[in-house]
């Protein structure tokens, strides 16, 4: 009898591991697709410079521009599909003004007179991109019940 119950328990353990993986993906993809479609758009070459990880953040970046943040999401996806229960997810912008743009470093008042900030803001992005969304991930995850 203790058989049966050793395999039923791994088998509802296996079962909820399985649902928590595909909840914690699933928020961490709306989670990331927020912070790529709130990033500002100037050139599009912030939006594009996303990067998500499973192993380690990365140093990299790129010139390329995408207003759509489709490439960034692309990265997200395959990041995600490797994911794991228990490994750490990372993501990650190493663009200079990323910072700039988070923290709302621009000059104030703008340079010119004018511009495209406001208390050194974007004005596309005045509380930031990233630490408003991975503080809603955050409440979320704490909220959850696994389905």
């Amino acid at each position: 009898m203790s058989v049966f119950l050793a395999e039923d328990a791994v088998a509802a353990t296996t079962e909820l591991m399985r649902r928590v993986n595909r909840e914690v993906r699933s928020q961490l993809k709306r989670t990331c697709k927020k912070i790529i479609k709130q990033t500002p758009v100037d050139t599009g070459r912030l939006k594009n410079n996303w990067y998500a990880s499973n192993r380690r953040v990365g140093v990299r970046t790129n010139k390329q521009t995408d207003p759509s943040g489709k490439k960034s999401m692309a990265r997200v996806d395959k990041a995600l599909s490797r994911l794991k229960v228990g490994q750490r997810f990372h993501f990650f912008n190493n663009l200079p003004y990323a910072r700039v743009v988070e923290f709302g470093l621009y000059p104030n008042p703008p340079k010119k007179g004018k511009g495209k900030t406001i208390n050194g803001f974007s004005k596309k992005a005045p509380q930031g991109m990233l630490r408003i969304n991975a503080d809603g991930f955050a409440n979320i995850m704490n909220k959850i019940k696994v389905k």
